[in-house]
């Protein structure tokens, strides 16, 4: 049974997690309902278009006109505010499949970082914040926060740049389009992640120091 210390132990931790689990699972039925009622407003589902911009590269204003060496491919249109952007007005499976790839594994790393956060939360609440539990919830959190982190920016970056090849003449290459995706996993990301692992490895050593402590006792 939960008694009032070991709530206020994992507050506000507990209640931020919740609340974000709620919107989450708002989100996910809203986008359900829209890829149903509203086909092609989500993840590029259905018979509506798909665009995408060019990261990485940033152009004068040029009155809505590509710059030189830019050009669309048949079926796809290119404009530009700052950024390239191109647009697929009939997209096919591949470049729908592409487009749901740049939007879909950093919703889905988030939504399992929530539930690796309750598991963790549960566990603290159950054994006690210094117990090998929590030291273990932690760890896999730490690493998978960095190597989720890591590979949905991987899988997007490969995704956009596919989906820009398709849409463009003489798209950016591949190096370009994954340093820009990444730096999206700095510094937040790798922060957090290698702050729950040096969190792990104090709780692991204050527990082991408490049991030598207890022993001398």
């Amino acid at each position: 049974m939960m008694t009032t210390e070991s709530r206020k132990l994992t507050e506000p931790l507990e209640s931020v997690t919740a609340f974000l689990g709620a919107l989450l699972l708002l989100a996910l039925g809203a986008g359900v309902l829209l890829a149903v009622f509203a086909p092609g407003s989500i993840g590029g589902v259905g018979r509506g278009s798909v665009c995408v911009t060019q990261p990485g590269a940033q152009y004068a204003d040029s009155g809505w006109v590509a710059p030189a060496g830019v050009a669309a491919r048949p079926g796809s249109s290119v404009g530009i505010d700052g950024t390239v952007y191109a647009c697929a007005a009939h997209p096919g499976i591949v470049q729908r499949a592409l487009y749901t790839l740049t939007e879909i594994p950093a919703f889905l790393v988030w939504g399992v970082v929530l539930v690796l956060l309750w598991r963790l939360i549960r566990v603290m609440r159950r054994a006690g914040p210094f117990t090998p539990g929590v030291v273990t919830a932690m760890r896999q959190l730490g690493w998978f926060i960095i190597a989720g982190s890591a590979a949905a920016t991987l899988v997007r970056a490969v995704a956009l740049n596919q989906l820009l090849g398709s849409m463009l003449v003489g798209p950016p290459s591949f190096p370009a389009v994954i340093l820009e995706a990444v730096r999206g996993l700095f510094p937040v990301a790798v922060l957090a992640g290698a702050a729950l692992l040096t969190f792990a490895r104090i709780i692991r050593l204050g527990g082991a120091m408490d049991d030598e402590i207890k022993g001398t006792v």
